[in-house]
């Protein structure tokens, strides 16, 4: 019995959150526009004629099976495609969930981060930055976990994307879709159908907002033109 208490009382104690300071991010800007003024460009049905975009892109990867821990009561499970977000640590990188995912008898208490310290591609340890001071250092997974690039998350942190889609044509009309992305480039914040006459000879110019493009072809396959002028001077 006394040793019951005396193991309750330690894992209460370690169930105080200590944090080993903020993670530091792997993140790249992302600025430009395309394309070039004045260059003849084709472009198929659904793809971009024009984009312009400044935002932060923050590195990470996915899953690719579900993790599951169980020991000392402490707790954290992830399901397979669970994206996770790139840090800086030492010389190295980590990979951390967005949200607390560590629960420590009943509570959440902090992010859980990965690392595949033998660099096989295969996550073999875990520890809570913010968890208990047990935690905070790295615990072997029993069993290693599967990872794969493309799990980048993106954010424009005050900045934008906006981008300019061909629609293809009916008849001698042009059809294009405008999209612009702000705070989740995951989907618009708004978008707008517009749609332009082709000239029944040479070539056409039309202009969106201070974008403006020439037309030198168009068919329900694909598209020809050159950029003038874009949206941001």
């Amino acid at each position: 019995m006394k040793a019951l208490a005396a193991l309750c009382c330690a894992l209460l104690a370690l169930s105080a959150c200590v944090s080993t300071g903020p993670l530091v991010p792997k993140v790249s800007t992302k600025v430009g526009e395309s394309p070039r003024l004045n260059e003849v460009i084709e472009k198929s049905v659904g793809e971009a004629i024009y984009e312009t975009y400044n935002y932060q892109e923050f590195e990470g990867v996915k899953l690719t099976e579900p993790a599951d821990v169980d020991v000392l009561a402490a707790r954290w499970s992830l399901p397979p495609h669970e994206s996770l977000q790139a840090y800086v640590e030492g010389t190295g990188t980590i990979y951390c969930t967005r949200e607390p995912a560590l629960l420590v008898m009943g509570k959440m208490a902090s992010r859980v981060c990965l690392g595949d310290l033998d660099n096989n591609r295969r996550f073999d340890s875990w520890k809570a930055p913010q968890g208990p001071p047990a935690r905070q250092k790295w615990n072997k997974l029993k069993n290693e976990l599967g990872y794969t690039s493309g799990g980048a998350m993106t954010s424009t942190m005050g900045g934008f994307r906006y981008e300019l889609l061909y629609q293809g044509i009916s008849g001698n009309v042009v059809s294009l879709l405008y999209r612009e992305y702000i705070d989740d480039l995951a989907r618009p914040a708004f978008q707008q159908d517009l749609s332009y006459t082709l000239a029944s000879q040479g070539a056409t110019e039309v202009s969106f907002r201070k974008t403006r493009l020439r037309i030198l072809s168009a068919d329900n396959n694909k598209i020809q033109y050159q950029l003038l002028s874009g949206l941001v001077p």
